[in-house]
């Protein structure tokens, strides 16, 4: 569709789930919030729309997602204004400018495209340092040769941040960027590497001062007040808040290949270290626990096309929410470790636009507890069955 001179693409797709079996579910509802622990159910994953033009250098993005994760839900996931710069309007950009609400430029796995990803959901270190992918802010990308880089100021509050949600507490800015190279090799086979880095920092939220009260305590349950029963609960002076520092160091490596008789396949490894980042599995606040919370946690896998409509694929992630983590055992300090872990096995047919995707997740989380209120791994498999069509 073109408008005086501006080229309109409309494009979107729809994710339909069935979880047809998850060892984590019951019926019954969770006694802190009162929401249904029930995971054996259909839901729209994500219903994706996004309207892009096009004008010369000049381009903007609107993208709209709905889904029914927690609840009937719509909102604006992505909206960008950019400015791009090439020799020739036949070749790639050399250069791209973008502001707005943009993926974050951390690795291989958060900026890509859920609409392109084998696997359903990213692995668990992706959703606890860049929850929800994008933030507010401005990009640059570039590349020059075998060269590929993209560097970004931005807010630090990713829209599924679990504390902020996507609001920016502090007037600190978070930078972050990749530097990377793709590699064209004999027989079709490539490779892509990279390193990305973020610096940034957090907000410990303050708490409010608290006046003197009083409080009766009926100990002798004769409903009637006796002087002895008044007690004077002291107030206190209240926290300001307090920011933090928080970094972040990633590697990541693909080889792209094709054979012949089969297809395109791909294997991938990706790795991130970060101190205090965790904002969507286990929120990291190191002023309230006094310490330093270091993170670490990696993805690898293979994903394989066999003949034009079928594809395979298996990936193993690990997350470490807290590497120094401690608890105590009777009257003794002992390492516990906060450990997410999935094994991912999918097969999917594909044809047109159309994909049907069924996956296995081996997982295990630190949430358990035992009999005697010990932690224990937890184990949380699932099967999940998904329909995506796009346009």
């Amino acid at each position: 569709m073109t408008r005086r001179g501006w080229q309109l693409d409309v494009t979107g797709y729809v994710q339909a789930d069935s979880v047809a079996w998850s060892q984590a579910s019951v019926d019954e509802l969770d006694p802190s919030t009162g929401q249904p622990l029930n995971e054996d159910r259909f839901l729209i994953r994500r219903g994706r729309l996004r309207v892009e033009a096009h004008r010369d250098a000049l381009s903007g993005a609107l993208e709209l997602d709905g889904n029914t994760q927690s609840g009937p839900a719509a909102r604006i996931l992505a909206a960008q204004v950019g400015w791009s710069y090439a020799p020739d309007p036949r070749d790639p950009a050399l250069a791209v400018v973008t502001a707005g609400l943009v993926k974050i430029p951390f690795g291989a796995e958060v900026p890509a495209s859920e609409r392109d990803k084998p696997f359903l959901e990213p692995p668990a270190v992706s959703r606890a340092l860049f929850p929800g992918n994008h933030d507010a802010g401005a990009m640059v990308q570039a590349r020059f040769g075998l060269a590929r880089g993209s560097f970004a100021i931005m807010n630090g509050a990713p829209v599924g941040d679990a504390q902020w949600k996507g609001k920016d507490p502090a007037a600190s800015y978070d930078l972050v960027g990749r530097l990377g190279a793709e590699l064209a090799l004999p027989y079709r086979w490539r490779i892509e590497a990279g390193v990305s880095a973020l610096s940034g920092t957090g907000l410990h939220p303050g708490t409010p001062p608290i006046k003197d009260g009083i409080q009766w305590v009926d100990d002798n349950q004769n409903g009637r007040v006796d002087p002895t029963e008044i007690q004077i609960v002291p107030g206190s002076p209240g926290e300001p808040s307090q920011p933090f520092p928080r970094t972040a160091l990633g590697a990541d490596v693909a080889v792209h290949w094709c054979l012949c008789a089969l297809g395109v396949g791909t294997a991938f490894f990706e790795i991130a270290a970060a101190t205090n980042l965790d904002r969507g599995v286990i929120y990291a606040d190191p002023i309230a626990a006094s310490r330093k919370l270091r993170q670490l946690g990696f993805a690898t896998g293979a994903v394989q096309d066999v003949g034009p409509y079928l594809q395979l694929g298996a990936r193993f992630d690990r997350y470490d929410a807290d590497r120094d983590a401690i608890d105590r055992e009777g009257v003794d300090l002992v390492n516990i470790h906060k450990v997410f872990s999935t094994l991912a096995v999918m097969a999917a047919v594909r044809w047109s636009d159309a994909r049907i995707t069924v996956e296995y997740d081996h997982e295990r989380n630190p949430f358990g507890r035992g009999d005697g209120g010990a932690p224990i791994t937890r184990a949380a498999d699932r099967v999940t069955l998904r329909a995506q069509v796009g346009f």
